[in-house]
């Protein structure tokens, strides 16, 4: 797929890193110049320097023809922005937008964006839930339905380590989708030996986070 990636900061950054194996075709939008040579110099990507609500650039860059546009900056008046210009001006079908607000959900929801994620009630959801979110941290809610991205650091003592995924006992509808370990990323099978310090992306039922919060920590 084709994908544009406005904000190439903590979330960008580690959402491009986890694209990367499935051989995606991937643009960065970054205002910050200096960030964006270094991105360039440690990614395989387009790394464009600029502002991602401006609709001259966008359309030099190529976003008509873009399958997914995600915007994931700090401030949700251009995330939301720049997905209206996605969705109304180059017919992107899917335009996702990361909420820093989570007020501002449904109002963006309302204005067209076809997924608006919020990092603040996900962690305050897990806070009422008294998870430990420094072993896991919900990086979005999966729209229509309770299935939950997770980031989790694996630990040295944890049941997973060491530890072929094929011989694991996840908790049921958990999967793995993705693995950081040290500057490589990639997609683990079976045979995958789970090493500690890997950060592990899992798709789980909302309601077996703790499950995976006790086996991998």
């Amino acid at each position: 797929m084709n994908i544009f990636i406005i904000g190439a900061g903590k979330v960008g950054y580690y959402l491009v890193k986890t694209l990367l194996p499935n051989k995606h075709r991937i643009t960065i939008i970054e205002k910050d110049q200096e960030y964006c040579s270094r991105l360039a110099a440690d990614l395989e990507v387009a790394v464009l320097h600029g502002d991602g609500t401006d609709i001259n650039l966008l359309s030099e860059a190529g976003a008509q023809h873009a399958d997914v546009f995600i915007a994931v900056t700090g401030r949700d008046q251009d995330n939301l922005i720049a997905c209206q210009l996605a969705k109304r001006n180059f017919h992107v079908k899917r335009t996702i937008a990361r909420v820093n607000n989570p007020k501002n959900i449904a109002v963006f929801e309302k204005l067209g964006v076809d997924i608006a994620v919020s990092s603040t009630s996900t962690i305050a959801e897990m806070i009422e839930k008294e998870i430990d979110f420094a072993a896991v941290k919900t990086l979005a809610k999966l729209k229509k339905g309770d299935l939950m991205l997770s980031e989790v650091l694996l630990s040295r003592k944890s049941q997973a380590c060491n530890k072929k995924v094929m011989d694991m006992k996840l908790p049921r509808e958990a999967i793995l989708m993705s693995v950081i370990r040290g500057d490589e990323t990639f997609v683990p099978n079976g045979q995958t030996v789970l090493k500690e310090n890997d950060t592990i992306f899992i798709i789980c039922r909302q309601s077996s986070q703790k499950d995976i919060i006790d086996y991998f920590s």
